[in-house]
């Protein structure tokens, strides 16, 4: 359970702590007072950085508000989840007997209700009463003031989140705000908070605008706030860059919260295992699942996999409105019939009309603000495939996370491995100035997107990976700090419309082990070896339109060397006993799947379908 939620919330789990920044904070003269080495005059407007989905981090606490801390003495995180080895036992122990029984009787007896009840209680000190309210004593750790005011522990986390290092060396750091907030909140109160946020950072950077910085979960926020302040943002915001938003949601969380998980045959009895467990060193557990699945009979798998997606989404999900947020608007007449008409939850039921409202008129409130001078760009991936933890999955575009559809505000695009039909035209829906916004692979049409000029695409972009990926963080830092940079016709040359993602973090960090090195002690030729894989490497990142053989050349290269030199561990093939294995069960799940279909073993002895 542990792959599959993290892959489909997206789960970002940090640990860190905070501590207030005390130095401006006794030197302000009063809480007005502006704290910013400009003093509001300077060509770089303020940014804050809404986060994505669990980047901010949080706190629980025990009755007597003491924080609770895991079994190694260290404060839980998002997600709360403290199973301890006790508690592993006691779930095995609880699951003994439904299982042996369900397997032995090849009939769910009491297995769907143990699993659910298990989940339940794994994930239960996330959970919300009807009203909204968090059961347990939850906190946010804030960063009310600048990064500049932060701990070193701070920004550390701060930019490890988002790492926009080259924004503060150019605008400072006195001019980056980074706006937490609790997952399972509500989605409207953030709103309100946020726009407080706002005004706050206007009066002590002097800066009568700012630039918000949207990214997935944030831009759910940003759909509120727009709605709710749309006159105000029109003449607080410079920019507003998105940056992998959720404008509509995602369809994995849609689909969780009316319990549409997967039940097409080849997806859930072949892909879906070997799929979430792709490393080599995973493969063999993903077909071996394959087969273990078929212990059971259909009809009991597809109960088990109910209940605890029903488990899931009852227990930190429905009364949370920031998790309706994620839910695309074409969802909300089924999941409202399914949660809100029965009146049991009358005040989430009014807040998420007003969403639903907001989020359904996201492009009239974008193209609003950019009508009253409000700068608004968007920086999405695509043709990476979204988990396959639902049906219908092949036929979205998606950054594995989020459809393309809801991250690009509309555009068209066809689904994993096709491309556009050859008789397609470009649509020009939101198109002005008649250039060309289909992509070169004809996969995805720009002009159907409400941000058509303005929007730029990463090709095989992972949305996990997006902060990996330096060429989308130097174009959101260009945009936030170059006011000459207008939409996709200004830099094509350096940052074209359509490009192919590379996340380089990996590269980054090894040119740092190998520029620490005293090549003096080395013999001529590995001196020479290790420079030219060290001059290599900074060439192609300096590149910004990506070339991935040359990108995959030059870090190979120099992770070589650092392994030759002994500081990296060489990558460890699979042995071949490994392969033989991992062969060997691929080849097995593949023709159970071919013989036996979409069925338990007993199914089959029983003729059932």
């Amino acid at each position: 359970m542990n792959v599959i939620f993290r892959k489909t919330l997206a789960v970002l789990l940090v640990l860190s702590s905070l501590i207030g920044c005390m130095t401006i904070a006794f030197t302000a003269a009063a809480e007005d007072a502006i704290r910013t080495t400009c003093g509001g005059d300077c060509p770089y407007a303020p940014s804050i950085v809404i986060p994505g989905v669990f980047q901010s981090q949080n706190r629980l606490y025990d009755d007597d508000g003491n924080v609770v801390l895991d079994a190694d003495g260290k404060p839980l995180h998002q997600l709360f989840i403290n199973v301890t080895k006790k508690d592993i036992v006691r779930f095995v122990l609880k699951g003994i007997l439904p299982v042996t029984l369900s397997l032995a009787l090849q009939a769910d007896v009491g297995l769907s209700k143990t699993v659910a009840s298990i989940v339940a209680e794994v994930f239960a000190n996330n959970a919300k009463n009807n009203e909204g309210e968090h059961i347990k004593h939850v906190d946010v750790i804030r960063y009310p003031d600048s990064v500049a005011c932060c701990t070193q522990e701070g920004k550390d986390f701060i930019y490890g989140c988002i790492p926009l290092e080259d924004y503060s060396r150019i605008a400072g750091e006195d001019h980056l705000y980074f706006f937490t907030y609790e997952s399972f909140d509500s989605v409207s109160a953030l709103a309100d908070e946020l726009f407080a946020f706002i005004q706050k950072v206007k009066r002590e950077t002097g800066h009568d605008k700012i630039n918000l910085v949207p990214i997935s979960q944030g831009a759910s926020i940003a759909n509120d706030l727009m709605a709710r302040y749309r006159d105000e943002l029109a003449r607080d915001l410079d920019r507003l860059v998105f940056i992998v938003p959720a404008l509509d949601g995602s369809s994995i969380l849609g689909n969780i919260f009316s319990r549409g998980f997967v039940k097409e045959n080849d997806t859930l009895y072949r892909d879906l295992f070997p799929t979430l467990m792709k490393d080599d060193d995973q493969k063999a557990l993903g077909y071996g699942l394959n087969l273990a699945l078929r212990l059971l009979p259909k009809k009991t798998v597809y109960r088990v996999i109910d209940r605890t997606v029903e488990a899931l989404a009852d227990t930190i999900l429905v009364n949370s409105t920031c998790m309706w947020a994620l839910t695309p608007q074409s969802e909300y007449n089924v999941l409202y019939e399914r949660y809100l008409a029965d009146g049991s939850r009358e005040k989430l039921r009014a807040e998420l009309e007003f969403f639903h409202d907001a989020q359904v008129h996201s492009p009239d409130n974008i193209l609003y603000l950019q009508s009253k001078g409000v700068e608004v760009f968007d920086l999405v991936n695509y043709d990476y495939p979204l988990y396959p933890l639902f049906d219908g999955w092949r036929s979205l575009n998606a950054d594995g996370v989020i459809q393309l559809d809801s991250t690009s505000s509309g555009a068209t695009s066809c689904p994993i491995n096709e491309t556009l039909p050859d008789s397609y035209v470009q649509k020009n829906t939101y198109c002005t100035c008649g250039g060309n916004h289909i992509s070169p692979d004809r996969k995805v049409d720009a002009s159907t997107g409400t941000l058509c000029e303005t929007t730029f695409y990463f090709d095989e972009g992972n949305h996990e990976k997006t902060g990996q990926n330096d060429v989308i963080i130097s174009l959101a830092v260009e945009l936030l700090t170059n006011k000459d940079f207008k939409d996709v016709h200004s830099y094509p040359d350096r940052y074209p419309q359509f490009n192919t993602a590379r996340h380089s973090r990996g590269m980054r960090s090894e040119i740092v082990s190998a520029e620490s090195v005293d090549k003096t002690k080395l013999d001529a030729a590995d001196a020479a070896e290790l420079q030219g894989a060290i001059n290599e490497a900074k060439a192609v990142l300096a590149e910004t339109i990506v070339d991935l053989e040359k990108f995959n050349h030059a870090r190979d290269r120099l992770h070589s060397i650092l392994v030759k030199l002994g500081l990296r561990n060489a990558d460890q093939p699979l042995s071949e006993k490994q392969k033989r294995s991992t062969d060997l069960l691929e080849r097995l799940s593949d023709w159970a799947f071919r013989k036996l279909g979409a069925r338990g073993y007993s199914d089959v002895v029983f003729f059932r379908h």
